[in-house]
């Protein structure tokens, strides 16, 4: 057999590299993959935040408005109210500020409710029923995307109207009421079955386990936390029965002098909703003023709204007389040593001071009331036990939301309910998934240091606009003015889409040895030339999202 000569170009030649195949040489090879952002991974209700930013970015706001429903059903509402762990976890907060996301959502969310959009149809109806208890947004959420599997979804909800804390809860300047019926409205007209009015007894479960394929419990917490020094007393209120007569315009007549004790996010809505009504406000908070569990902006705009709080203090001991109530208080540090979650406070000796108020609103946290079903589920703590599918011992029954978690955040409550869903229609279809099943990547999300930060000129992040003090402490208006156009635009434009390929070419145009080629039939829309690519890494430096990565060869 004639031995095959191939020919070897010159060094210094004008030639092609396919020449050669050079790619023997290397250990690695470039893969293209869509990596988790890390915003994505913080998010509560695992949202596709450079999915539907990108979608902003290119005006395709309907359809960025979809990508948000599709996790989210709630999005002008949670763009309000949402802690927003995600921007906390944003790599652009490295190198010029995080991509203001939760001003974006509120941004679509409202365009979606301007325009009217409406939420896609069940693709195929089933027989199969789910009772859900509550139509807080754990609830609501789940039956949201059960009712999108097809499945008939009925909501009982002991209150006059849907929303649960969004409705009872959080004050108008904070979430416009009209806000949240139009999100309701548009899961009413994909079919969802919502009873108002409709008290569920915990002996009437066993009913409706045989009229329903499954249930699920989204009581949430409305027991309000007591202290024992205060007396029974009408001058003593608990913050969620003041929030919700607040939030129904009943007349409320405080006094001058209110003191609100607590320190987390219902104490300040507390303390900013009485500041509304006319009085002066003082909030006692056990922990100190650069620990206070609200959010920042809530403390900040308390302040602003001119209420007085006193961190690292507490009432000891309440006389009532014709003045008011008269409290007795004093300052105290937190116990470092106490367990997790645990309050210990310790007196600081020589420390008392004392207040008189014509109110005390107590705001201390809240519980659910599950000792109702303790002969039928397991409660621990107050909260319903749950595996961590959320289901309970009983099968076809279910739990999530506040009634099976301490965290107290809407969008936790919402992802939950969305996670909860996901499990009963698995459990429906005999434990074999269903279309809505999402696969949660173990790998860790993009790092700051994989972003190619070259491709980003440094932009500014944008905020909210905020009615001045003095004008919005008036009335109910909300206090948080959204983003224009012009803004919304800007915004996405500085999303670094961590992860996600958007077909810049940089790897094709950069690869030494073009052993990258563009391929438009491929999810990833590039193809690795294993013969040429010699794993230089090129592709990886010059991608500017953390898109492609080198993976180890097998010898």
């Amino acid at each position: 057999m004639p031995e095959v000569i191939k020919e070897v170009p010159p060094i210094w030649t004008t030639g092609w590299t396919d020449i050669l195949n050079t790619g023997t040489w290397r250990s690695a090879v470039p893969v293209h993959k869509k990596r988790p952002a890390p915003c994505h991974k913080a998010c509560p209700v695992e949202g596709e935040i450079p999915v539907w930013t990108q979608l902003v970015k290119a005006e395709k706001y309907q359809e960025a408005w979809l990508a948000l429903a599709a996790n989210n059903p709630f999005p002008a509402v949670t763009g309000r109210v949402c802690h927003h762990p995600c921007e906390g976890s944003c790599n652009r907060g490295e190198y010029d500020g995080a991509v203001a996301i939760n001003a974006l959502e509120h941004y679509v969310g409202d365009l979606a409710l301007q325009e009217g959009w409406s939420l896609p149809k069940p693709e195929k109806e089933r027989e199969q029923r789910v009772l859900v208890i509550g139509a807080g947004p754990a609830g609501l959420s789940c039956a949201y995307r059960l009712r999108l599997e097809g499945y008939q979804v009925t909501v009982f909800e002991e209150k006059p109207e849907a929303g649960g804390v969004l409705r009872y809860g959080i004050p108008q300047y904070r979430l416009p009421k009209a806000v949240l019926a139009g999100e309701i409205k548009r899961l009413q007209e994909l079919g969802i079955s919502i009873e108002t009015g409709r008290r569920f007894e915990s002996y009437e479960l066993e009913q409706y386990e045989q009229e329903y394929d499954a249930v699920f419990l989204a009581i949430g917490a409305g027991k309000a936390k007591s202290l024992p020094q205060f007396p029974s007393d009408k001058r003593v209120l608990n913050g969620l029965e003041f929030l919700a007569r607040a939030n129904q315009n009943d007349t409320i007549a405080l006094g001058q002098q209110v003191v609100v004790v607590g320190g987390g996010s219902v104490a300040m809505d507390v303390a900013r909703t009485a500041r509304r009504l006319g009085s002066y406000v003082t909030v006692l908070a056990l922990e100190d003023g650069e620990h206070l569990p609200a959010q920042t902006d809530e403390v900040t705009g308390a302040l602003e709204e001119g209420i007085a709080i006193t961190g690292g203090a507490m009432v000891q001991e309440v006389q009532s007389s014709e003045r008011g109530l008269g409290l007795a208080c004093v300052k105290v540090n937190l116990d470092p040593e106490a367990p997790p979650g645990v309050l210990k406070p310790v007196v600081v000796p020589g420390s008392e001071f004392s207040l008189i108020a014509d109110q005390v609103i107590l705001a201390i946290g809240q519980d659910p009331e599950t000792d109702v079903w303790n002969h039928l589920l397991p409660v621990k703590q107050t909260l319903f036990q749950i595996k961590p599918d959320f289901s309970t011992d009983r099968p076809g029954v279910f739990a999530g939301g506040d009634d099976a978690s301490a965290e107290r955040y809407v969008s936790s409550a919402i992802g939950q309910g969305k996670m909860a869903a996901r499990s009963i229609a698995r459990y429906l279809t005999g434990g074999s998934g269903s279309v809505d099943e999402e696969i949660v990547s173990l790998e860790e999300p993009v790092p700051f240091k994989d972003i190619n930060t070259f491709y980003f000129p440094s932009q500014s992040r944008d905020y909210k606009g905020t009615t001045a003090a003095e004008q919005r402490v008036r009335d109910f208006s909300e206090v948080k003015t959204g983003f224009s156009s012009d803004q919304a635009l800007a915004q996405a434009e500085r999303c670094f889409s961590c992860g996600s390929c958007i077909e810049c070419d940089n790897c094709f145009y950069f690869c030494p040895d073009m052993a990258v080629v563009k391929d438009a039939t491929l999810e990833e829309h590039y193809r690795i030339l294993d013969q040429y690519c010699k794993g230089c890494g090129s592709c990886v430096e010059e991608c500017p999202r953390g898109a492609v990565v080198l993976k180890e060869e097998s010898r």
